[in-house]
């Protein structure tokens, strides 16, 4: 758990509350104190007496909550909360820790309208990365992984290092999406961050070694492909773009067609397909070819895009998702993903996660972007619940 980051106390009832050994102002310094060493039951005592002498300080309570959490006590931590609060309903920290006890005790809808109010209200990098995280969790938990992605890439954009957003993905690749190579890549991305003590740091580990051995079972068992005859396809991959050139479409799929054939890993040769069905309208065998491109080269982000827009053109919206998935697994900060997802998601009637995506979008584009003023009076015009 992250450790609170301790204000300043209003001291400003000195006169009442005296300024002896056993004054309020004096229990809440050595609570401070208590709390900074590691000695949470001392700072609990201490902050316990300074607030039955203290009534009016949102930081007082907040700092007893706090250590309420290193120790584990979830119901007091939330009545010190609770208490911060009603001396300030803005307190964004005390929103944030109280959004995090609602998440424990699967109390969900309080859970999110406490840590969306303390997103809107922080700008403290590091708070909104934790919020962010929790409301990811949250959203896993709802079985909504879509948007529980959004959150950890909203909190990477954030901060690229925060560790635990990768170790989220990673999970969430893993057990959600299946997309096991993309769970490996988070997965290693976070032991390089996280400090090797940590426990999490260890299953991590295991992680990596359990997905790498499935994957390297899985390549074993796959259609054997050392069958490539590059030269043949080299010189009909040629064929065809020599006939495309001249617009001879017929001879050019021809060509393409047998080149994979020779070489089912000729790239060029099943984007080169997926270009000419489309010009011709054939959707269908369009999209099939540039998902088959994407699959000899995923880090192409062209073929997922012609892919899932085809699959919208073909009234398949949930291939489409399928698709963009992959391509935000691979590219999570391409704007082009989150715009057509935003997109997908509005003509799906999903208009707050539709929304949530055209504001990731936003982030993720300057603001001298052709057509984004009116972007995003469209997006925010969409509701937020």
């Amino acid at each position: 758990m992250v450790r609170a980051t301790y204000g300043v106390i209003c001291l400003l009832v000195l006169g009442l509350c005296g300024c002896g050994s056993h004054s309020g102002p004096s229990a809440a310094q050595r609570g401070n104190e208590a709390f900074k060493e590691g000695r949470f039951d001392k700072a609990v005592e201490e902050l316990t007496y300074a607030t039955s002498r203290i009534v009016n300080s949102a930081e007082l309570y907040y700092n007893l909550g706090a250590s309420h959490m290193e120790l584990g006590n979830c119901i007091q931590a939330q009545d010190a909360f609770t208490a911060a609060l009603k001396v300030n309903p803005d307190y964004s920290d005390a929103l944030a820790y109280l959004g995090q006890i609602y998440f424990q005790q699967d109390k969900l809808p309080q859970a999110v309208e406490s840590l969306d109010k303390a997103l809107s209200l922080t700008t403290s990098t590091e708070l909104r990365v934790r919020i962010l995280n929790t409301l990811g969790l949250l959203e896993a938990r709802r079985k909504n992984p879509s948007l529980a992605r959004l959150h950890f890439l909203r909190a990477l954009k954030e901060n690229r290092k925060s560790e635990f957003a990768y170790y989220n993905l990673a999970s969430l690749y893993r057990d959600d999406y299946r997309l096991y190579e993309e769970s490996l890549d988070n997965f290693e991305i976070f032991v390089r961050l996280v400090d090797p003590k940590s426990s999490y740091y260890l299953k991590a580990k295991d992680n990596i070694k359990r997905l790498r051995n499935n994957l390297e079972r899985t390549r074993a068992n796959e259609p054997d492909v050392a069958r490539r005859d590059s030269p043949k396809a080299s010189k009909l991959l040629q064929e065809g773009v020599t006939a495309f050139s001249l617009k001879q479409h017929a001879k050019a799929i021809k060509a393409y067609k047998e080149a994979l054939e020779a070489d089912p890993l000729t790239f060029s040769a099943a984007y080169g397909l997926g270009i000419i069905y489309q010009q011709q309208g054939n959707k269908n065998e369009a999209r099939n070819a540039f998902k088959r491109a994407s699959l000899i080269n995923p880090g192409n982000q062209d073929c997922y895009y012609r892919a899932a827009v085809l699959s919208i053109q073909l009234n398949q919206s949930a291939e489409g998702i399928k698709i963009l998935d992959k391509a935000i697994a691979r590219s999570p900060f391409n704007p082009t993903s989150a715009k057509l997802m935003s997109t997908i998601k509005y003509a799906e009637g999903h208009y707050p996660e539709a929304r949530l995506y055209g504001e990731f979008y936003l982030t993720l584009t300057p603001v001298t972007e052709a057509g984004r003023k009116e972007y995003q009076k469209w997006v925010y015009m969409l509701p937020k619940k």
